[in-house]
């Protein structure tokens, strides 16, 4: 039976009749102005669009007098706030306010005491923050994942241990361990990689797989999909990286456009930013770079230094005068390492051949040739100082050979002469080796002696005769 009591019609006589007739027989009430009947699903249903329910009102004395009943609601005339019973302890202990309970106020909180009031969760399950219904922080103590920012952390699966991530979308696929993601974007599509540390503004953004990875400075190794143990710190450093292994770069934009080359070391600012596929390429100093995209065992040291071949090492750009050290270079002269011995330098038939000449060398015109495209060794500013040096380095007079002449020679006697650095390809140049040259010019002052102590027996055999003769 449902029943329907317009309020209108409601006396305080009738009203108890009726509700005593209705607990035995109704199954729900309806209590409104409009004769409308009950909703089936409510035991009570009171509607009315000018008057509200009056909930029992009592002093705070009188509330804890109450015995404890569980859901009991009272408003406290005292405090001016709702309190409802736990049903657990008597007195105040079982009492909560309904307006702040033991949370915390949404304006501010005042009286707090270390440890004693808090914001979280007083079991193991995670505590969670959500902006516009979207995940913007987790923090999980029995796996060890802290994530903070909006999105961070948001698909995560069942392999994320020992993760960090905060900022926006920060570490936003996750399901690799002991990944480290700081800043927006930051390793934010990472699936199976691990043991990544990200930091700044997209870093790592793109890996997939990569791993033990460090990336620090805004887009550094942000395009890494699969590569392992990359060392980049500086903005855009290693940036379009793709499947790289094992390189180290120090500095903004180092290594920058490296995509799959492994196993360079680029320090500096713009270092080896030239290399694209080449290995084991090394540079330190600003724009220290090769001019080709894909070589590899080339080592350029020094400012705006260019490397051009492979197996290769420069110092210094051409605006150097002076390379300087305490003893002279070495190299490895063990016979025990030596095979294929042979004595077949030329002597007199070489050297006799070779110009020597003095010069002044072009290089700021050496540099350019084999500078990076859109880096011509120019400050747009103005590089005074650089200019200056090259100034100076062109002035020089300088005392030796040219190359190509001692080529020739070295044809024409016949001599495979490893002074000569040959060009492998046409934008290489030559070069020569001077400290070659001391061997052949041994061999030709042993020659030449030996012609001398021909010369000198023939004298004495000459002197012999005269005397003979007188």
């Amino acid at each position: 039976m449902k029943i329907t009591i317009p309020m209108k019609m409601l006396f305080a006589s009738i009203t108890v009749l009726l509700l005593a007739s209705i607990s035995c027989l109704a199954q729900n009430v309806a209590i409104n102005e409009d004769g409308s009947l009950p909703d089936s699903k409510a035991i009570l249903d009171i509607k009315s669009v000018n008057k509200g329910i009056l909930i029992p009102r009592m002093s705070t004395a009188q509330r804890l007098a109450i015995t404890p009943v569980k859901g009991l609601l009272v408003y406290d005339t005292t405090t001016n706030s709702f309190w409802y019973n736990l049903g657990e302890r008597s007195g105040s202990a079982g009492w909560k306010n309904l307006a702040t309970g033991a949370g915390w106020s949404l304006t501010g909180n005042s009286g707090t005491i270390d440890r004693v009031h808090f914001l979280g969760t007083t079991d193991s399950t995670p505590l969670n923050i959500r902006v516009n219904n979207q995940p913007a922080g987790r923090i999980e103590h029995v796996l060890g994942n802290t994530y903070l920012g909006y999105q961070a952390g948001a698909s995560i699966g069942g392999g994320d241990t020992a993760c960090t991530a905060i900022g926006n979308y920060a570490l936003r696929v996750n399901e690799g361990p002991m990944n480290t993601a700081v800043g927006t974007g930051a390793l934010a599509s990472n699936f199976k990689g691990r043991s990544n540390t990200a930091i700044g503004h997209r870093s790592m953004a793109a890996s997939w797989w990569g791993t033990r990875n460090t990336a620090v400075g805004g887009n550094s190794l942000s395009n890494n999909s699969q590569g392992h143990l990359n060392t980049a710190i500086g903005h855009s450093a290693m940036e379009y990286s793709t499947m790289a292994y094992e390189n180290t770069a120090v500095g903004v934009n180092a290594l920058r456009n490296n995509t799959t080359g492994s196993w360079n070391t680029a320090i500096g600012s713009g270092a080896l930013s030239g290399n694209i596929k080449g290995s084991s390429n090394t540079a330190i100093g600003f724009h220290a770079d090769v001019n080709n995209d894909s070589l590899t065992n080339a080592t350029a040291i020094g400012y705006l230094t260019t490397v051009n071949a492979n197996n290769k090492v420069r110092i210094g750009n051409s605006a150097v005068t002076v390379i300087e050290g305490q003893v002279p270079f070495t190299t490895p002269s063990d016979g025990r390492f030596k095979f294929k011995v042979k004595e077949d330098v030329k002597g007199l038939d070489f050297i006799l051949q070779l110009r020597p000449v003095t010069y002044q060398f072009d290089v700021k015109r050496f540099d350019a040739r084999y500078s990076i495209a859109g880096n011509n060794n120019e400050n747009p500013n103005g590089n005074y100082a650089l200019q200056a040096s090259y100034d100076e380095a062109a002035c020089i007079r300088r005392s030796g050979f040219i190359a190509q002449e001692v080529e020739k020679a070295a044809v024409a006697s016949g001599y495979n002469f490893s002074g000569i650095i040959q060009p492998k390809t046409a934008q290489e140049h030559y070069g020569l080796s001077y400290e070659a040259f001391v061997v052949p010019l041994v061999k030709a002052v042993q020659e030449q002696q030996s012609l001398i102590a021909d010369l000198q027996q023939q004298i004495n055999e000459l002197k012999q005769l005269l005397q003979k003769s007188k």
